[in-house]
């Protein structure tokens, strides 16, 4: 079995393994109401996620991606605050601003050849400040209707006696993990993504611009960073210096348990996908318990640990074998 197969089928199983686990202590928790909120709260992460997928594939990281939704929400604050322009020409340059990020953080790593840990560190730090500088104020009122309603819901149905909410965001998760995995499995780039990742040195032998396919990488990520700052902001009905302050660790942690190796070739958006909403169930549960919020980061940090000791594992275990196997195969040929 694939490892990437075998990481998304384990994912699952851990899923199933929590919902059973906070079913048991709290019946709500398998309600249509939560598991809809579930599915709204992983939207976010999941969605960054989807472009730190192409950059983990790499054998990157981006640490930046909290500081370029602060930026870009601050962005949209000012356009608002000083400027008559209609909304979809705020939320434009919100994107336009994701995507220059992601390509700074690019060309920083690319072509600077600056370690992506420290040059996103970097990249981070100065992002944030720069929200500072453009602040418009600390935490910004954005009440217009028409942006609202992008952090709200498409549509209500009933479904079994339960009234069902579809939201915007939820929506734009499913079609972005579609196109992301459209991306990485039937184009150019994606299979360049996997071959950067996997060796670098031979995917430059065979006439792959490496330095440029990563590049891409980034600039995706900053893209999808702004989508998820635009939805966070209509969500929230405002901005601030602090938005997504944390939120570095969400998108990284559901790439991984998703599948994701961290040192590049391994991973994909359907498993992002389920990644980030196996951590928004665990957030849920804890709340539905009771407990320290405090203790999600402890046990998502503690998962992440065990996948990546699994990854680690396995590799050794598949290389043993493939090494036992041939070792049989040639004690066959000579006799």
């Amino acid at each position: 079995m694939k490892q990437s197969t075998l990481r998304k089928l384990i994912t699952l199983a851990m899923l199933a393994v929590l919902c059973i686990f906070f079913t048991a202590k709290n019946a709500v928790f398998m309600s249509a109401g939560n598991l809809i909120a579930i599915l709204r709260d992983a939207s976010v992460a999941g969605i960054v996620g989807v472009g730190l997928t192409c950059v983990i594939l790499t054998a990157g990281i981006d640490l930046s991606t909290g500081s370029v939704i602060a930026l870009v929400g601050m962005t949209m604050a000012n356009v608002y605050e000083y400027t008559l322009w209609p909304i979809w020409v705020m939320i434009l340059l919100g994107l336009l601003v994701g995507a220059l990020c992601g390509l700074i953080n690019g060309f920083v790593v690319a072509r600077l050849h600056i370690p992506e840990f420290i040059g996103t560190l970097a990249t981070m730090g100065i992002f944030r400040s720069l929200t500072y500088v453009i602040a418009v104020d600390e935490s910004y009122q954005m009440r217009t209707a028409e942006f609202v309603k992008w952090g709200g819901k498409a549509a209500s149905f009933q479904l079994g006696g339960q009234n069902v909410d579809i939201y915007w965001v939820v929506i734009a998760l499913l079609v972005i993990t579609l196109l992301g995995q459209l991306l990485l499995k039937k184009t150019r780039l994606g299979t360049n993504l996997y071959a950067v990742g996997s060796n670098p040195k031979a995917a430059q032998l065979s006439g792959i611009n490496t330095e440029n396919t990563r590049i891409m990488a980034f600039v995706i990520t900053g893209l999808l960073a702004a989508v998820g700052g635009v939805f966070q902001t209509a969500r929230l009905q405002s901005t601030q210096v602090l938005l997504a302050d944390s939120f570095n660790f969400d998108p990284i942690a559901a790439a991984v348990i998703g599948g994701c190796a961290l040192d590049g070739g391994e991973g994909d958006c359907i498993g992002t996908l389920l990644g980030a909403i196996f951590m928004a169930a665990l957030n849920s549960g804890i709340m539905k318990l009771g407990l320290s919020s405090a203790w999600q980061n402890v046990i998502k940090g503690i998962i992440i640990i065990l996948v990546v000791l699994f990854d680690a594992w396995y590799r050794r275990f598949m290389s043993t074998r493939a090494m036992k196997r041939k070792a049989q195969q040639s004690g066959t040929e000579v006799a």
